[in-house]
């Protein structure tokens, strides 16, 4: 099952530090789960760090403005670390180069969270599949993405739900004035 964020969804502009799908992830006691990405570079810092290996308290999330949501405390195994360089070999942007800046890959319990330092959607899972995780082997498949995905992730989901974190991004929180003539989906046309 993949959840696709498209309120938090880098692409689109949203900072991709959400995590209300995490603290969902979390209170559910998910196994084999995973969150692709969490931008959050202060996480990702001490995360190098400490290098691979060592549980740490870290803060995950929501450091960009409140807006998006409360951080989540977690106790979390540092699995992999990466520089963020990598290249595509999904069906969208294959051959590519792509980087995610530098990046861990942290697990509490059954939970697997990528931490990247740069603004990203997943077009594949190339870039997961460098630090050792695949999400094709994950039962529950968190996306910060609204379409782009798809073409890397379609074919082997399950089942695709679209969700909506909190995020300064998320279009039913904006207030409109002076639209001037009938606009969908605000007026009936």
């Amino acid at each position: 099952m993949i959840f696709a964020d498209r309120n938090d969804n880098t692409g689109g502009g949203s900072p991709g530090d959400s995590t209300s799908m995490l603290q969902a992830f979390i209170e559910a006691r998910l196994e084999d789960a995973c969150i692709l990405y969490v931008v959050d570079p202060e996480a990702v810092a001490q995360c190098q760090i400490a290098g691979v290996g060592p549980k740490l308290p870290l803060e995950v999330g929501t450091k960009s403005t409140p807006l998006q949501g409360q951080a989540v405390h977690m106790l979390a195994e540092v699995i992999a670390l990466s520089n963020g360089h990598f290249r595509y070999d999904g069906p969208m942007f294959s051959g590519l180069a792509g980087n995610m800046g530098l990046s861990a890959y942290i697990k509490q319990d059954g939970i697997h969270v990528l931490l990247v330092t740069q603004r990203e959607q997943p077009f594949d899972t190339t870039f997961s599949q460098t630090l050792g995780l695949d999400p094709r082997q994950m039962r529950y498949i968190g996306v910060k993405s609204t379409a782009h995905f798809r073409a890397g992730f379609e074919s082997w989901a399950g089942a695709i739900c679209v969700v909506s974190e909190p995020s300064v991004h998320a279009t039913e929180n904006l207030t409109f004035h002076r639209l001037g003539r009938k606009v969908y989906p605000f007026d009936d046309i």
